[in-house]
Protein backbone atom coordinates (compact mmCIF):
# COMPACT_ATOMS: atom_id res chain seq x y z
CA UNK A 1 0.00 0.00 0.00
CA UNK A 2 0.96 3.52 -1.17
CA UNK A 3 0.52 6.04 1.93
CA UNK A 4 0.38 9.55 0.55
CA UNK A 5 0.14 12.55 3.10
CA UNK A 6 -0.45 15.34 1.41
CA UNK A 7 -1.46 19.04 1.22
CA UNK A 8 -4.53 20.37 -0.60
CA UNK A 9 -3.20 21.70 -4.31
CA UNK A 10 -1.30 18.36 -4.38
CA UNK A 11 -4.15 16.01 -3.31
CA UNK A 12 -4.65 14.11 -7.16
CA UNK A 13 -1.10 14.00 -7.75
CA UNK A 14 -1.18 10.09 -7.58
CA UNK A 15 -4.38 9.60 -9.15
CA UNK A 16 -2.58 8.52 -11.87
CA UNK A 17 -0.78 5.52 -10.79
CA UNK A 18 -4.28 4.34 -10.67
CA UNK A 19 -4.38 3.48 -14.39
CA UNK A 20 -1.70 1.18 -14.17
CA UNK A 21 -2.98 -2.58 -14.03
CA UNK A 22 -0.79 -3.24 -11.14
CA UNK A 23 -0.61 -0.03 -9.26
CA UNK A 24 -0.55 -0.48 -5.63
CA UNK A 25 -3.64 0.69 -3.64
CA UNK A 26 -3.30 4.29 -2.37
CA UNK A 27 -4.08 5.31 0.83
CA UNK A 28 -4.51 9.62 0.63
CA UNK A 29 -4.39 11.82 3.58
CA UNK A 30 -4.79 15.41 2.84
CA UNK A 31 -3.85 18.35 5.66
CA UNK A 32 -1.46 20.05 7.56
CA UNK A 33 0.83 18.06 9.77
CA UNK A 34 3.68 17.92 11.68
CA UNK A 35 5.83 14.39 10.78
CA UNK A 36 7.71 14.22 13.80
CA UNK A 37 3.70 14.03 15.68
CA UNK A 38 2.65 11.83 12.90
CA UNK A 39 5.69 8.92 13.05
CA UNK A 40 5.31 9.12 17.04
CA UNK A 41 1.36 8.38 17.08
CA UNK A 42 -0.02 7.66 14.08
CA UNK A 43 2.07 5.93 11.91
CA UNK A 44 1.64 2.62 14.05
CA UNK A 45 -1.71 2.50 12.03
CA UNK A 46 -0.28 2.19 8.75
CA UNK A 47 2.86 -0.18 9.69
CA UNK A 48 1.74 -2.28 7.14
CA UNK A 49 2.25 0.37 4.24
CA UNK A 50 5.59 -0.71 1.53
CA UNK A 51 5.25 2.85 0.05
CA UNK A 52 5.58 6.20 1.82
CA UNK A 53 4.86 9.69 -0.29
CA UNK A 54 5.23 12.75 1.53
CA UNK A 55 4.53 16.34 -0.14
CA UNK A 56 6.81 18.89 1.54
CA UNK A 57 4.20 21.33 1.70
CA UNK A 58 1.85 19.41 3.72
CA UNK A 59 4.28 19.57 6.65
CA UNK A 60 4.97 22.30 9.41
CA UNK A 61 8.00 21.36 10.18
CA UNK A 62 10.73 23.28 9.29
CA UNK A 63 13.65 21.77 7.42
CA UNK A 64 15.93 20.07 9.78
CA UNK A 65 13.23 18.49 12.02
CA UNK A 66 11.30 17.40 8.87
CA UNK A 67 14.61 15.02 8.27
CA UNK A 68 15.16 14.36 11.36
CA UNK A 69 11.45 12.89 11.73
CA UNK A 70 12.22 10.96 8.43
CA UNK A 71 15.30 9.43 10.03
CA UNK A 72 13.23 8.50 13.09
CA UNK A 73 10.96 6.89 10.73
CA UNK A 74 13.53 4.40 8.75
CA UNK A 75 14.74 3.10 11.81
CA UNK A 76 11.25 1.92 13.23
CA UNK A 77 9.74 1.05 9.37
CA UNK A 78 10.83 -0.91 6.66
CA UNK A 79 8.27 1.31 4.04
CA UNK A 80 10.29 3.46 1.10
CA UNK A 81 10.19 7.13 1.38
CA UNK A 82 9.58 9.37 -1.59
CA UNK A 83 9.53 13.34 -1.07
CA UNK A 84 7.74 15.65 -3.36
CA UNK A 85 9.24 19.29 -2.80
CA UNK A 86 8.88 21.35 -6.22
CA UNK A 87 11.61 23.23 -7.22
CA UNK A 88 14.28 21.72 -4.48
CA UNK A 89 18.04 22.43 -5.89
CA UNK A 90 20.58 19.60 -4.94
CA UNK A 91 22.93 22.32 -3.10
CA UNK A 92 19.98 22.85 -1.01
CA UNK A 93 20.37 21.66 2.76
CA UNK A 94 17.41 19.85 2.66
CA UNK A 95 18.65 18.01 -0.07
CA UNK A 96 21.72 16.90 1.53
CA UNK A 97 20.14 16.14 4.89
CA UNK A 98 17.17 13.76 2.83
CA UNK A 99 20.39 12.13 1.38
CA UNK A 100 21.78 11.81 4.46
CA UNK A 101 18.62 10.29 6.46
CA UNK A 102 18.78 7.59 3.36
CA UNK A 103 16.14 8.76 1.11
CA UNK A 104 16.90 9.05 -2.78
CA UNK A 105 13.47 9.35 -4.14
CA UNK A 106 13.47 13.22 -3.88
CA UNK A 107 10.74 14.41 -6.87
CA UNK A 108 11.78 18.40 -7.78
CA UNK A 109 10.45 19.04 -11.07
CA UNK A 110 7.63 21.56 -11.17
CA UNK A 111 6.06 20.91 -14.29
CA UNK A 112 3.11 18.40 -14.06
CA UNK A 113 4.19 15.29 -16.51
CA UNK A 114 7.31 15.95 -15.11
CA UNK A 115 6.27 15.21 -11.57
CA UNK A 116 4.40 11.92 -12.47
CA UNK A 117 7.50 11.03 -14.50
CA UNK A 118 9.85 11.52 -11.66
CA UNK A 119 6.96 9.63 -8.96
CA UNK A 120 6.65 6.75 -11.52
CA UNK A 121 10.54 6.32 -11.26
CA UNK A 122 10.41 6.51 -7.75
CA UNK A 123 7.91 3.97 -7.31
CA UNK A 124 9.33 1.54 -9.20
CA UNK A 125 11.18 -1.45 -8.12
CA UNK A 126 14.61 0.57 -8.56
CA UNK A 127 13.53 3.97 -7.59
CA UNK A 128 15.22 7.18 -8.45
CA UNK A 129 18.59 6.47 -9.71
CA UNK A 130 19.58 9.96 -9.93
CA UNK A 131 20.57 10.85 -6.33
CA UNK A 132 23.09 8.45 -4.24
CA UNK A 133 21.34 8.53 -0.72
CA UNK A 134 23.23 7.25 2.24
CA UNK A 135 23.25 3.80 3.02
CA UNK A 136 21.52 2.85 6.23
CA UNK A 137 21.95 -0.53 8.27
CA UNK A 138 19.13 -1.23 10.90
CA UNK A 139 20.81 -3.23 14.01
CA UNK A 140 19.63 -6.52 13.85
CA UNK A 141 16.86 -6.61 16.94
CA UNK A 142 17.75 -9.41 19.34
CA UNK A 143 14.45 -11.78 19.58
CA UNK A 144 13.21 -11.73 23.16
CA UNK A 145 13.57 -15.42 25.04
CA UNK A 146 11.11 -16.99 27.49
CA UNK A 147 11.40 -19.21 29.73
CA UNK A 148 7.77 -21.49 30.05
CA UNK A 149 6.93 -23.24 33.52
CA UNK A 150 4.99 -25.65 31.61
CA UNK A 151 4.92 -29.34 29.64
CA UNK A 152 2.74 -30.44 26.90
CA UNK A 153 0.18 -27.45 26.90
CA UNK A 154 -1.89 -28.37 23.98
CA UNK A 155 -2.99 -25.62 21.72
CA UNK A 156 -6.34 -26.54 19.78
CA UNK A 157 -6.88 -24.59 16.78
CA UNK A 158 -10.21 -25.25 14.67
CA UNK A 159 -11.50 -23.16 11.55
CA UNK A 160 -14.75 -22.57 10.72
CA UNK A 161 -14.63 -23.11 7.09
CA UNK A 162 -11.36 -24.23 4.94
CA UNK A 163 -9.22 -21.84 2.92
CA UNK A 164 -9.11 -18.96 5.61
CA UNK A 165 -5.99 -19.39 6.70
CA UNK A 166 -5.94 -22.06 9.74
CA UNK A 167 -2.95 -23.90 8.70
CA UNK A 168 -1.25 -20.68 8.22
CA UNK A 169 -1.66 -19.35 11.88
CA UNK A 170 -0.86 -22.86 13.14
CA UNK A 171 2.82 -23.01 11.39
CA UNK A 172 3.53 -19.48 12.48
CA UNK A 173 2.14 -20.35 16.08
CA UNK A 174 4.78 -23.16 16.17
CA UNK A 175 7.31 -21.17 14.25
CA UNK A 176 7.19 -18.19 16.83
CA UNK A 177 7.13 -20.47 19.92
CA UNK A 178 10.35 -22.32 18.99
CA UNK A 179 12.02 -18.55 18.24
CA UNK A 180 11.88 -17.41 21.69
CA UNK A 181 12.44 -20.47 23.25
CA UNK A 182 9.76 -23.08 24.11
CA UNK A 183 10.35 -26.56 22.45
CA UNK A 184 6.80 -27.03 20.65
CA UNK A 185 5.51 -29.80 18.04
CA UNK A 186 2.96 -29.25 15.32
CA UNK A 187 0.39 -31.84 14.75
CA UNK A 188 -1.68 -32.36 11.65
CA UNK A 189 -5.07 -33.34 12.20
CA UNK A 190 -6.54 -32.57 8.87
CA UNK A 191 -6.05 -33.88 5.65
CA UNK A 192 -4.04 -30.69 4.26
CA UNK A 193 -0.97 -33.19 3.58
CA UNK A 194 1.31 -29.98 3.90
CA UNK A 195 4.20 -31.70 6.07
CA UNK A 196 6.26 -33.53 4.03
CA UNK A 197 6.22 -30.71 1.53
CA UNK A 198 7.45 -28.42 4.53
CA UNK A 199 10.12 -31.23 5.78
CA UNK A 200 11.46 -31.26 1.93
CA UNK A 201 11.84 -27.16 1.39
CA UNK A 202 13.33 -26.95 5.11
CA UNK A 203 15.41 -30.06 4.94
CA UNK A 204 14.14 -31.15 8.33
CA UNK A 205 15.52 -34.25 10.02
CA UNK A 206 13.33 -37.42 10.56
CA UNK A 207 12.44 -38.02 14.08
CA UNK A 208 10.52 -40.04 16.04
CA UNK A 209 7.77 -40.81 13.21
CA UNK A 210 7.77 -36.75 11.93
CA UNK A 211 10.12 -34.07 11.28
CA UNK A 212 12.58 -31.68 13.54
CA UNK A 213 13.62 -28.47 12.35
CA UNK A 214 15.40 -26.82 15.26
CA UNK A 215 12.79 -26.50 18.17
CA UNK A 216 10.00 -27.87 16.18
CA UNK A 217 9.05 -30.76 15.60
CA UNK A 218 6.20 -32.11 13.10
CA UNK A 219 3.97 -35.21 12.60
CA UNK A 220 1.00 -36.76 12.21
CA UNK A 221 0.26 -37.99 16.02
CA UNK A 222 0.72 -36.62 19.11
CA UNK A 223 3.96 -36.69 20.33
CA UNK A 224 3.73 -38.74 24.56
CA UNK A 225 6.35 -36.26 25.79
CA UNK A 226 9.52 -33.47 25.79
CA UNK A 227 7.97 -30.61 24.77
CA UNK A 228 6.16 -27.25 26.03
CA UNK A 229 3.34 -26.71 23.75
CA UNK A 230 1.90 -28.93 21.12
CA UNK A 231 -0.20 -26.87 18.46
CA UNK A 232 -2.98 -29.31 17.29
CA UNK A 233 -4.21 -28.00 13.45
CA UNK A 234 -7.80 -29.12 13.15
CA UNK A 235 -8.86 -27.50 10.13
CA UNK A 236 -12.39 -27.88 9.86
CA UNK A 237 -12.36 -31.20 11.30
CA UNK A 238 -14.10 -31.16 15.46
CA UNK A 239 -11.77 -32.74 17.90
CA UNK A 240 -13.31 -34.95 20.41
CA UNK A 241 -12.01 -33.20 23.43
CA UNK A 242 -9.85 -30.10 23.10
CA UNK A 243 -6.59 -28.86 25.15
CA UNK A 244 -5.51 -25.97 27.50
CA UNK A 245 -5.86 -23.54 24.81
CA UNK A 246 -8.76 -23.33 22.19
CA UNK A 247 -8.52 -20.78 19.05
CA UNK A 248 -11.37 -20.79 16.70
CA UNK A 249 -9.95 -19.14 13.50
CA UNK A 250 -13.21 -17.21 12.24
CA UNK A 251 -13.86 -15.50 8.97
CA UNK A 252 -15.62 -12.29 8.68
CA UNK A 253 -16.58 -11.62 5.33
CA UNK A 254 -20.57 -12.06 4.81
CA UNK A 255 -20.81 -15.41 3.53
CA UNK A 256 -18.29 -16.24 6.64
CA UNK A 257 -20.72 -15.06 8.89
CA UNK A 258 -22.93 -18.13 9.32
CA UNK A 259 -20.37 -20.36 9.29
CA UNK A 260 -18.21 -18.74 12.25
CA UNK A 261 -20.81 -18.29 14.58
CA UNK A 262 -21.88 -21.98 14.06
CA UNK A 263 -18.32 -22.80 15.48
CA UNK A 264 -18.68 -20.33 18.15
CA UNK A 265 -22.24 -21.87 19.30
CA UNK A 266 -20.62 -25.07 18.96
CA UNK A 267 -18.15 -24.16 21.64
CA UNK A 268 -20.83 -21.47 23.57
CA UNK A 269 -19.20 -22.27 26.91
CA UNK A 270 -15.80 -23.06 25.96
CA UNK A 271 -12.78 -20.55 26.98
CA UNK A 272 -11.65 -20.08 23.55
CA UNK A 273 -9.84 -17.38 21.59
CA UNK A 274 -11.69 -16.38 18.93
CA UNK A 275 -8.60 -15.43 16.00
CA UNK A 276 -10.34 -13.23 12.82
CA UNK A 277 -7.68 -13.29 9.93
CA UNK A 278 -7.97 -10.85 7.09
CA UNK A 279 -10.37 -7.84 9.14
CA UNK A 280 -10.20 -3.63 8.00
CA UNK A 281 -9.18 -2.22 11.22
CA UNK A 282 -11.51 0.14 11.16
CA UNK A 283 -14.22 -3.25 11.84
CA UNK A 284 -12.02 -4.03 14.59
CA UNK A 285 -14.47 -2.89 16.86
CA UNK A 286 -17.49 -3.87 15.50
CA UNK A 287 -16.52 -7.77 14.97
CA UNK A 288 -15.22 -7.80 18.52
CA UNK A 289 -18.61 -6.97 19.71
CA UNK A 290 -20.21 -9.29 17.64
CA UNK A 291 -18.53 -12.40 18.88
CA UNK A 292 -16.66 -11.30 21.49
CA UNK A 293 -18.63 -13.01 24.82
CA UNK A 294 -17.61 -13.93 28.80
CA UNK A 295 -15.90 -17.67 27.09
CA UNK A 296 -14.96 -15.80 23.96
CA UNK A 297 -12.14 -13.04 23.59
CA UNK A 298 -11.39 -11.91 19.78
CA UNK A 299 -7.73 -11.43 18.34
CA UNK A 300 -7.24 -10.23 14.57
CA UNK A 301 -4.38 -11.57 13.21
CA UNK A 302 -1.57 -9.53 11.03
CA UNK A 303 -0.92 -10.15 7.34
CA UNK A 304 1.37 -12.97 7.61
CA UNK A 305 2.59 -14.27 3.73
CA UNK A 306 5.26 -16.59 5.25
CA UNK A 307 3.51 -19.52 7.06
CA UNK A 308 6.97 -20.38 8.80
CA UNK A 309 7.33 -16.83 10.26
CA UNK A 310 4.69 -15.66 13.16
CA UNK A 311 7.06 -12.70 13.86
CA UNK A 312 4.33 -10.29 12.40
CA UNK A 313 1.59 -11.65 14.96
CA UNK A 314 3.79 -11.77 17.52
CA UNK A 315 1.18 -9.92 19.90
CA UNK A 316 -1.87 -12.22 19.03
CA UNK A 317 0.45 -15.31 20.16
CA UNK A 318 2.09 -14.12 23.07
CA UNK A 319 -1.55 -13.14 24.32
CA UNK A 320 -2.47 -17.06 23.78
CA UNK A 321 0.10 -18.13 25.74
CA UNK A 322 1.05 -15.49 27.95
CA UNK A 323 -0.34 -17.60 31.26
CA UNK A 324 2.54 -20.09 30.39
CA UNK A 325 5.69 -17.34 30.53
CA UNK A 326 7.57 -18.13 33.55
CA UNK A 327 7.47 -14.35 35.58
CA UNK A 328 4.38 -12.74 33.81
Amino acid sequence: MILYLTSQQHTNLLDFLTEQTDALPIKKMTGNFMLKQFVIYDMRNFSHCTELVLDRDAFGDDDIHFAEAIEEFLTMYNARITVICEGLQESAPLCHDLLEAGVGNIVTAEEIGAIQNEIRQSLSGQGMTRYKPKERTKPQEKEKLYQFATEGVRITMVSSQSRIGTTTMALGLTAWLGSVGASVAYVEHNSSGMIPYLSEAYEMDEEAGGFRLEKMWYGTQNPDAGFHFIVEDYGTNLPEEVGEVVVLVCGTKPYEIAHTMKLLQRYETTPAFVLCPFVDKTLYDTYADAFQSDYHKVLFAEYQPDCMNGKPNEKVFTSMIETYIAGV
